[in-house]
């Protein structure tokens, strides 16, 4: 199921005591490596809207980058 990232919702979730915000739920935990299908989490998921807007339109923005081959910026 894919998205054009400026309209995917973010989905929160916790377990190993830890935050993980994931754009669909992963097979794993990121955190720890757990199996997460049939594992029990702390709270159920959460779907948060997008946080990513069109930096054109936005009076105020912060730019996320990859690190790796951004030398040119």
């Amino acid at each position: 199921d894919h998205c054009p990232l400026m309209e995917c919702r973010v989905i929160r979730l916790l377990h190993c005591q830890k935050q993980i915000f994931c754009l669909q739920l992963p097979e794993r935990c990121p955190g720890c490596g757990e199996a997460l299908s049939g594992s029990r989490l702390q709270e159920a998921p959460v779907s948060l809207p997008s946080p990513f807007s069109n930096a054109h339109k936005s009076s105020c923005c912060l730019l996320v980058a990859p690190a790796a081959d951004n030398l040119s910026r």
